[in-house]
């Protein structure tokens, strides 16, 4: 009989899980989805990438929604058997509660160790392989890279302004910043332009028309201006490309550390990688946790009627995430280093989740800090 109950659950947890994840991604999903769709309706992207750069976001946002997946599937269960009575049922049979524990107990491992693939591995190819699309389209369509009405800063040492792209190559109201050359920086202007991509001169050409140039003169306060009707400017983008290329490169956690070590840990970006590293396992074990501490919620959350079990999940789910945003907040502050800042919810979540199971486990009431019996 224990087997079939452990199949059971299981196979419950299973499909409660799928539909969670389904839910959960495509409503993170869904404003990436827009900003899509915009890539094909105003920048004229093919379907192909849409669904390359889909595919290439997904591993990040799984590390998100597989801990909650995992903390609804959890106490959804347990909250209906104990809303039917199921518990009760068992219990009369000599099935105690914390018999059940135990799929849930390796379908929570399994969840937490795939968990665990997606931050060491999906998330890294992931993150790689977008910034490498990202580039192949810069270089087939540089439009991709401008924003009309916003300053786009994606090319190093320049600022470019768009006030309005009524095509997908055709400008209006164009401003240039560019500091290239830091002793002899160059400020254009112009009314209307024309953006064209040349893959044989590895360049990015911008056709100007009506506007002026105004060029610093070097080692002297002056500057020359220069009004045109047409004038062709060009990015080179190769030099770019190569650097951008080496950003790609995800280093380990020993590089990270040697790099922190270097800027006497004043690299904030740098602190943030070392953070995301430790984020990997944390996210992890927040999988198996909020499995394990499903189980007290959706059995004591039977009392709050049919939606008791989605609030008490859902109240522990944004109780954890705030913990993370105040983990990042101390980091910023440097108040907190990397591995703290990282471990912060779970400082709060283990003593709380072993709390619950082993009250649930032995049967007791529950009442703050102390088990009493029922």
């Amino acid at each position: 009989m224990l087997k079939t109950l452990d199949r059971y659950l299981i196979k419950e947890m299973a499909a409660s899980f799928s539909l969670s994840i389904f839910v959960l991604t495509f409503l993170i999903l869904i404003h990436q989805l827009f900003r899509l769709m915009e890539l094909v309706i105003d920048k004229g992207i093919d379907g192909i990438s849409i669904a390359r750069i889909f595919l290439y976001l997904l591993p990040s946002f799984f590390l998100v929604t597989l801990p909650m997946a995992m903390m609804f599937t959890s106490v959804t269960i347990f909250h209906r058997l104990s809303l039917d009575n199921e518990i009760i049922a068992l219990k009369s049979l000599g099935v105690g509660i914390r018999r059940l524990m135990y799929p849930v107990f390796f379908f929570s491992l399994s969840v937490a160790l795939f968990t665990l693939t997606m931050g060491l591995i999906a998330n890294p190819w992931g993150g790689a392989s977008f910034k490498s699309l990202a580039l192949n389209l810069l270089k087939r369509s540089a439009v991709v890279a401008l924003e009309e009405g916003r300053f786009n800063g994606v090319f190093e040492n320049m600022v470019i302004y768009v006030e309005s792209m009524p095509t997908f190559t055709e400008m209006d109201g164009v401003f240039i910043y560019d500091a290239r050359k830091p002793d002899m920086p160059v400020l254009i202007t112009a009314q209307k332009g024309i953006l064209t991509t040349n893959q044989e001169s590895h360049a990015i050409e911008l056709r100007l028309k009506d506007g002026s140039l105004h060029r610093k003169t070097e080692n002297s306060p002056n500057h020359h201006r220069m009004t045109f009707s047409t004038y062709d400017f060009k990015i080179e983008y190769a030099s770019y490309m190569q650097g951008a290329t080496h950003n790609m490169d995800t280093p380990s956690y020993r590089e990270v550390k040697r790099r922190i070590e270097t800027s006497h840990g004043k690299d904030m970006r740098l602190l943030r990688q070392l953070s995301g590293f430790h984020k990997n396992f944390s996210f992890s074990l927040a999988s198996f946790v909020f499995g394990m501490v499903g189980i007290p919620l959706g059995i004591l959350s039977g009392k709050l009627g049919r939606s008791g079990g989605f609030i008490a999940g859902l109240g522990v789910i944004l109780s954890y995430y705030m913990l993370n945003v105040f983990g990042d907040f101390l980091l910023s502050a440097q108040i907190a280093p990397p591995f703290l800042s990282a471990w912060i919810p779970h400082l709060v979540l283990v003593p709380f989740s072993v709390y619950l199971l082993i009250a649930t486990a032995m049967e007791l009431r529950l009442r703050p800090f102390q088990f009493t019996k029922k």
